[in-house]
């Protein structure tokens, strides 16, 4: 300890300013880190409990509906996306709807958020989301390499503050120096600053040196880092522009693109003359709801509709009328439609309709009404006033009918029994099938 204090300035300088940078490296590199890991955490934990909330929130009317095929569609896009690990969507019986998981790596971290799912006030569900922390540790690491890095520079500036406090201590005059230091400190360096008198080549003359040539070289530098900075705004001005104004070309050729798109998409699904959905769309769907209803117990019926005597209106009248008619009969169906069922135009004056979670007696009662609403269309065609009839045909799938044929099948037999009984009614299948010779003609001229 003697040695110390007898020996030169230079050692003594040394010794504080190594002391200085390893206890400010330590205690502030401790501590940045703890403070970074906590706050990782709790943005983690706050932005998983929010993204389990928009989830359940964008499944209740899934879940309402049982539009299991959205349902599965937007669990499989949140599980592909990065932190994502596994996804479970559960209904008011704890019976698991959807569950999507993600191949987890060995000794992997995890955080498990939940949600219920309400509609209306009410409780109809659960979603379970597992996220990993796969993400959260690159951060952390990354973090590490930042603090090493801030806690490096801010040892180098502390141990600057220990050499000259030291020096003060040790040397009177030193008191001058950092007289003229702190007024340096206050300057903007607008000018080149005032140099300090050499009086000294010892320690405190190398110091005096040190710091004239530090005050010199900061002016300098500051000054080209001003004409930089000037440069470089005026570059990022321009490029800030340019970037603009290729944004908003970009965005209107998007859009302009998606319009297109959802105009291909609904001409392939729909019916151009009544805007109801098409042949093509009604069959896709056809197996698709058949096959949920048979998994999960459900009932679903399928009603064929045919307009009577169509072909001698538009024989008669000409298909413009016909059109009219068509047309003003789909309005009606589109009126009558719930959102989850599907109304389509199979071709000509044939319509069809998929109730799904309807019976029998649901049916009949749909069926009816869309009679009484038919009715009550009145049209004129060349003075002669027109009434409108419609042989209707219902089958539900819990009547002892299990596959897609045999629904369709007895839709179809439905509608001809209403045509043989007098047309303008409702036939339910199964029914009551009395000998009828014209049975086969019937069929093969519906419409006649």
């Amino acid at each position: 300890m003697s040695n110390f204090f007898n020996s030169g300035l230079r050692l003594k300088l040394v010794t504080l300013v190594v002391i200085g940078i390893v206890s400010a490296f330590t205690v502030f590199g401790i501590f940045q880190v703890q403070v970074q890991k906590q706050r990782i955490a709790d943005e983690m934990r706050r932005s998983g409990q929010e993204r389990v909330s928009m989830i359940s929130e964008a499944v209740a009317n899934l879940l309402v509906g049982y539009d299991y095929s959205n349902m599965e569609s937007l669990a499989e896009r949140i599980v592909q996306q990065q932190d994502v690990q596994h996804l479970i969507i559960r209904n008011r019986d704890d019976k698991v709807m959807v569950a999507r998981n993600k191949p987890s790596l060995p000794d992997q971290t995890t955080l498990s958020f939940t949600a219920p799912v309400q509609f209306s006030g009410d409780v109809i569900g659960r979603v379970d989301l597992e996220l990993s922390l796969a993400r959260v540790e690159t951060e952390i690491n990354r973090i590490y390499f930042d603090v090493v890095l801030q806690q490096i520079s801010f040892g180098l500036f502390l141990g600057l503050l220990i050499y000259f406090a030291a020096s003060h201590v040790i040397v009177k005059p030193i008191a001058r120096i950092s007289e003229h230091m702190k007024q340096s400190l206050g300057s903007k360096f607008d000018t080149m600053p005032e140099q300090l008198p050499l009086t000294s080549h010892d320690e405190i003359g190398d110091l005096t040196r040190i710091f004239n040539n530090l005050n010199r070289k900061i002016f300098e530098v500051q000054q080209q880092l001003r004409d930089k900075i000037d440069l470089a705004g005026s570059a990022l001005m321009k490029t800030n522009e340019q970037l603009q104004q290729r944004s908003m070309e970009l965005e209107l050729r998007s859009q302009d693109l998606e319009k297109a798109l959802d105009l291909v998409e609904k001409l392939a699904v729909t019916d151009s003359l009544t805007d109801l959905r098409n042949r093509r769309y009604f069959d896709d769907n056809l197996a698709a709801s058949f096959a949920r209803a048979q998994r999960f117990n459900e009932p679903l019926s399928l009603i064929l509709v045919d307009i009577d005597y169509f072909k001698n209106i538009n024989d008669t009248y000409g298909h413009a009328a016909g059109d009219t008619i068509l047309q003003a009969l789909a309005n009606i169906f589109k009126s009558r439609t719930r959102e989850t069922d599907i109304c389509a135009r199979l071709g000509g004056d044939e319509f069809a309709f998929l109730l799904y979670r309807a019976n029998r007696e649901d049916g009949l009662a749909f069926a009816e009404g869309l009679l009484a609403k038919a009715h009550q269309l009145k049209f004129t065609f060349h003075e002669q006033p027109i009434e409108i009839g419609l042989s209707i045909g219902i089958a539900c799938n819990w009547d002892d009918i299990h596959s897609i044929e045999a629904i369709y099948g007895a839709a179809d037999e439905a509608m001809y029994e209403a045509k043989r009984r007098g047309r303008n009614q409702v036939v339910a299948y199964p029914f009551d099938i009395q000998p009828y010779s014209g049975l086969k003609s019937a069929k093969i001229n519906p419409k006649a």
